[in-house]
């Protein structure tokens, strides 16, 4: 048998190295950004505030929502789904909160694939994260809905982050929607971390009747205030 030689063997061993490089060179599509194991599940603190101006009050709800992963399913098209169980339990000044009981109230679905993470929030399907995850990268949200073309961006990416108590390592934030003028103002946000999912998100859509030298968050007469922070998170 002829052999190959010492030089032979150093152009293999290069050619073998380079192919690995190239590999390992790949870039990080951010897929842990949603994860899709089963079981695992994140809590969050939901602060809720209602300006309804017909009866002139403004209410405020504070609760918790447990968002977790009960299971993987195919779904019509034979994409990997997730179900995604979400339960609910108020707030009560005199109860502490891991004595109230967790109760149902909806069941979402969620599809990561390699180009998108999409999630069903009361059955209106939005493209939650764009893949490969670039800072000012730019996205339709509603791209599988009817509600109209809406800009996502990402505005941070891979940034540390603390909230709700907890810090994070490489985190990533989404503004989904960021308008305002003199009476009414919309903005819409979202963040996530890696190997989590969302920690963190941000709502407020509100309206004026008055027209004032004030900002308009200080005359506000209706539309919602609604913020998620991250709480706990584990597998079950």
């Amino acid at each position: 048998m002829r052999s190959i030689g010492t030089y032979g063997i150093v152009l293999f061993m290069m050619a073998v190295t380079g192919c690995k490089k190239e590999k390992n060179n790949l870039p990080d599509a951010g897929y842990s950004y949603f994860p899709d194991q089963p079981g695992t599940y994140v809590v969050y603190d939901v602060d809720s505030v209602v300006y309804d101006d017909f009866n002139n009050t403004v209410d405020t709800f504070r609760f918790q929502i447990k968002e977790t992963i009960q299971s993987i399913y195919q779904d019509n098209s034979g994409r990997p789904t997730m179900r995604i169980e979400r339960y609910k339990r108020k707030y009560n000044k005199n109860i502490a909160y891991n004595l109230i009981p967790w109760v149902l109230v909806d069941v979402w679905a969620a599809n990561r694939t390699n180009t998108a993470a999409e999630k069903v929030e009361e059955n209106i399907r939005y493209t939650k994260l764009a893949f490969v995850v670039q800072k000012e990268k730019k996205w339709n949200g509603n791209a599988q809905n009817t509600l109209g073309p809406q800009d996502y961006e990402y505005t941070d990416v891979d940034v540390p982050l603390s909230i709700g108590g907890a810090s994070f390592d490489s985190t990533l934030t989404v503004l989904q929607q960021d308008h305002e003028n003199l009476i009414e103002k919309q903005y819409y946000a979202e963040s996530y971390a890696r190997n989590t999912g969302m920690i963190y998100k941000k709502i407020i859509d509100v309206t004026s009747n008055t027209i004032n030298s004030q900002y308009i968050m200080d005359r506000i007469t209706s539309g919602l205030i609604y913020t998620m922070i991250y709480n706990s998170s584990g597998h079950q």
